[in-house]
């Protein structure tokens, strides 16, 4: 089975909504996408129920070492994005099923 694209996504949204025209797919998507990077960008957390919680956690400094003059190196603090699934996600995703999200 192939990994899912955007193109994809948009595919089936349009196949969800009947009359979704693919301009308005797109459109929807890309606001659903930068809705939820925006509000990473700015450190808060993005809860979409039964689905999961998209959020930003902070990576501490350590030391390292370079990988060609194995010297050591200070890597610095950083701020990177996660995404947690929901409870009912993960049991959809352990038996397989694909129940109406829209209910």
């Amino acid at each position: 089975m192939a990994d899912l694209n955007r193109q994809d996504i948009i595919r089936g949204m349009m196949a969800e909504v009947d009359g979704l025209s693919h301009r308005m797919a797109a459109a929807s998507l890309e606001a659903a996408i930068s809705c939820i990077s925006q509000a990473l960008i700015e450190h808060q957390s993005v809860t979409i129920s039964d689905f999961g919680k998209f959020g930003v956690r902070q990576r501490r400094a350590r030391q390292g070492m370079h990988p060609h003059t194995h010297a050591p190196i200070q890597i610095p603090s950083v701020a990177v994005p996660y995404f947690s699934p929901s409870p009912a996600l993960k049991q959809q995703v352990k038996h397989g099923s694909n129940p109406d999200i829209s209910r």
